[in-house]
């Protein structure tokens, strides 16, 4: 990973063999996913390492209390990527956490909502773990799409009235494969993320008010990847490229006004 004088990230990973982690000390050792990294930036606290957190900014204090945030919170990045050798997505990884707390980690109750604005079609879930589409505005190199049924959405590990598995459960907007951004700049109205997963959980769950008691700890951007195979057992190669030139948050805007001249760069 390095860094240029303008701030544009570049990672590279150039691995032969990538096995997963199944030791006691790993992040996940029995999560069963073909993921073995995901280098990103954030912007809020850092899950389970509050100490490496960023500075916060006065225009987004995290964590903050989903309905406590500003229409519309929107993100926008500009990155490109090679994929010579690799499974991968390049997603958004919020975390909502049900408190307030300055020092968040993964634990039942937590939730992960990751939106996918690039991936190959390895490294989809199965069809089984999918449960509908969502509308969700977003605009690439400056052309507003409005996002209708573009969507799709993916749960796994979220159970009835408020229950995870321990570490967590997780709940994915995957762009369709027509509309996924490949290389350019894209915007993407995160509010309306969260006001559909509310949704989603109110009414396929059972979870009670989730704006109200949910609290949004991080927002990294980055590139899940792993092996060529895409399969959990897979050891590998792994042999990609990402170069992230911008990534901003900005409140209070839309899709269409974003311009990164906003608060977090």
């Amino acid at each position: 990973m390095s860094v240029n004088p303008v701030g544009t990230l570049t990672v590279r990973g150039r691995l032969r063999s990538a096995p997963p982690c199944t030791q006691s000390t790993c992040v996940a050792p029995s999560a069963g996913t073909w993921v073995r990294g995901y280098p990103s930036v954030l912007y809020g606290i850092n899950q389970c390492s509050a100490s490496t957190s960023p500075m916060a900014s006065p225009g987004l204090r995290l964590p903050v209390r989903v309905d406590a945030i500003a229409p519309d919170l929107i993100g926008t990045t500009s990155y490109s990527a090679q994929r010579p050798h690799v499974t991968y997505d390049i997603a958004y990884d919020m975390w909502p956490h049900d408190s307030d707390t300055k020092a968040p980690c993964k634990e039942e109750g937590t939730l992960e909502v990751m939106v996918w604005t690039d991936y190959d079609q390895r490294a989809l879930l199965p069809g089984t773990g999918r449960v509908g589409t969502a509308s969700v505005p977003f605009a690439v190199n400056g052309t507003l799409h409005p996002g209708n049924g573009a969507w799709s959405v993916y749960v796994s590990n979220v159970f009835k009235d408020g229950q995870t598995v321990p570490r967590g459960g997780t709940v994915w907007f995957v762009l369709d494969e027509g509309d996924a951004v490949r290389t350019g700049i894209v915007s993407v109205d995160l509010s309306t993320i969260l006001s559909e997963v509310g949704t989603l959980l109110q009414n396929s769950y059972r979870w009670n008010n989730f704006s109200g008691t949910y609290w949004l700890d991080t927002i990294p951007f980055g590139m899940e990847y792993g092996p060529e195979s895409g399969t959990p057992s897979g050891a590998g190669p792994a042999e990609f490229s990402l170069r992230l030139s911008s990534y901003c948050l900005e409140v209070g805007t839309t899709v269409a006004q974003a311009t990164c001249d906003g608060l977090t760069r």
